[in-house]
């Protein structure tokens, strides 16, 4: 499975199953994902605040999934609870080597979500 497309779909119906063993096994070790606050430079660092806002999540509804050679695109609307209560879109481009994400950046409205990141070293869950 090297299809970029492919590798985030896998990605993303594990994480709608909150299956996170499954979820990471589609990251390479050192993946790097740039966010609107922060940059993980592991994907272990990734995937430890990522489950951090699944504790929040209410709803992850995928879009569209867009994906090119070494390239996928995610579109998905994400609903989260207290105590960053909201439903944003969310845009993300992932970057596929050896069919592991690699490189992700993610782009979204995170004003409901700029609380959860000041303060405690800028870290959330």
């Amino acid at each position: 499975m090297n299809n970029a497309g492919d590798v985030l779909r896998s990605f993303y119906a594990a994480v709608t199953k909150k299956d996170l063993a499954t979820a990471r096994a589609c990251l390479a070790d050192d993946m790097v994902f740039e966010g609107l606050f922060e940059t993980y430079r592991s994907a272990d660092q990734y995937m430890k605040t990522f489950a951090g806002l699944l504790q929040i999540t209410v709803r992850l509804d995928v879009k569209k999934i867009i994906g090119e050679d070494d390239d996928a695109a995610i579109f998905f609307e994400l609903e989260t609870k207290a105590p960053a209560e909201a439903t944003v879109l969310v845009a993300e481009w992932h970057q596929v080597r050896d069919g592991k994400i690699f490189h992700a950046r993610s782009a979204f409205d995170g004003r409901p979500y700029a609380a959860l990141f000041s303060g405690a070293g800028g870290r959330s869950g």
